[in-house]
């Protein structure tokens, strides 16, 4: 990162600099809890995932998990707890006190478990959409459409088409994403996330609605996208051949409360997850 965009996010975040993660460690809950009235969703809720890593976020329904995403993101304030990240500078500060709309500066981006994408753009534009948070350009150049806004314009389509061709998406970039397959969506929505360079991509039940064979190829490009792009995953799904097969480390949660967190065969073998989700003997 250059030096004048580390001294601009230090002066963002200095103030909410809390103590800080294990290098390894790129986010932390520590005893998060959200209520809604009486409805406790998330219930002291402490985990950390490490960078590089994909990890997993299982449960039965209504056990919690989005709620979880949305505390991460900030379209909920936890009622009580803390989301701590490890930002681009190696800088640990409190997501709770970032404006949900800024959590992408952080390089944090999501998917969601229904297709979010703008059916009256292209698929290319639908990229691009998200490449225009990066601008540096301003209004003036905007309006006049200045020879260095016609150069980041240039240089972020270049970007996306990158990226629709690392996903086997160059044949649909002209065209509406509306009536295309499921899983052709899904890997859109996977592709918009990758414009914003993401250091953590959280990914919504990336597996539902997928057939068997879309779901292979769907485990084989989580992979790909981590190595390739050195992210990490962290993911909800019911999936759990999917889970298993890709996950380091996978938390399971029910009525928004821990069960057990571990590898994918120690998780199998915890009789409180085998009761709860995974079903007891």
């Amino acid at each position: 990162m250059a030096k004048k965009s580390v001294n601009v996010l230090n002066k963002f975040v200095g103030k909410h600099e809390t103590t800080a993660l294990p290098e390894e460690v790129i986010l932390s809950l520590d005893h998060l809890t959200m209520r809604f009235g009486g409805l406790v969703a998330v219930n002291d809720l402490s985990f950390n995932v490490k960078r590089g890593e994909i990890f997993g976020l299982i449960g039965p329904n209504g056990a919690g998990k989005t709620t979880v995403f949305n505390c991460i993101t900030q379209f909920y304030k936890p009622t009580s707890g803390e989301v701590r990240y490890r930002g681009h500078d190696g800088v640990t500060f409190r997501l709770n006190d970032v404006k949900v709309h800024d959590i992408i500066k952080h390089g944090i981006m999501r998917t969601f478990q229904n297709v979010e994408l703008v059916w009256e753009l292209s698929v290319l534009d639908n990229l691009l959409v998200v490449g225009t948070r990066y601008f540096k350009s301003g209004l003036f150049a905007h309006f006049l459409h200045l020879p260095k806004l016609r150069k980041e314009e240039a240089k972020m389509r270049q970007k996306a088409e990158y990226i629709l061709n690392y996903l086997g998406l160059s044949m649909y970039k002209d065209v509406s994403p509306y009536g295309l397959p499921y899983g052709i969506m899904k890997k859109i929505e996977l592709a918009r996330t990758l414009m914003s360079d993401p250091e953590l991509i959280i990914l919504d039940e990336p597996a539902a609605g997928l057939n068997d064979a879309e779901t292979e190829e769907l485990a084989k490009l989580i992979h790909r996208i981590r190595d390739d792009f050195h992210t990490t995953i962290f993911l909800v799904e019911h999936d759990m051949g999917l889970v298993m097969g890709i996950c380091s480390t996978v938390c399971a949660i029910s009525f928004g409360k821990l069960l057990g967190i571990g590898t994918p065969a120690e998780i199998q073998k915890n009789a409180l997850v085998k009761e709860a989700y995974l079903g007891g003997d």
